[in-house]
């Protein structure tokens, strides 16, 4: 897989995952442009386009507001990003994360290398909580495929 497909793949996978925060009446649309944009594969133009389209999902569920066209489905035909949202609502969403995005503006050499954990693997399990009666279960369940 090239770079740019990975790179839709994780963020699609992301988004997948983050669509569980919105509200159920914004679910069934995502999924659809989801299934839509997963489809725009054929020419360069379209990994491009799926890319900026995935790229503006993850920036409206990252402060779980979905804005339009994402409460619809998608179109027959997907334009490029900057023809089907508003201006006003793009800047909106900029805007909304705006604080989350300081990251980007730190080099690589200003960042502090990482410590040791603070919990060691081994010890993982003994600092959880446990329940006085019950048990404790950990599951994580991840797919590609729709739910029939």
């Amino acid at each position: 897989m090239a770079g740019s497909e990975l790179n839709f793949f994780y963020n699609s996978m992301l988004a997948k995952a983050l669509v569980q925060l919105v509200p159920e009446c914004d679910k069934r649309p995502l999924r659809q442009w989801f299934d839509k944009l997963a489809d725009l594969s054929d020419t360069e133009k379209q990994l491009e386009t799926r890319n900026e389209y995935m790229w503006f999902v993850l920036m409206m569920l990252q402060c779980q507001k979905i804005r339009e066209p994402f409460r619809s489905p998608p179109p027959a035909i997907v334009p490029p990003l900057r023809d089907l949202v508003p201006p006003q609502v793009y800047e909106e969403v900029l805007v909304a994360n705006d604080g989350d995005m300081g990251w980007l503006d730190k080099s690589v050499a200003e960042e502090t290398p990482a410590g040791p954990p603070k919990t060691a693997p081994a010890n993982f399990f003994g600092e959880q909580p446990m329940p006085r009666r019950g048990i404790v279960c950990y599951v994580a369940a991840f797919s590609d495929r729709r739910l029939l």
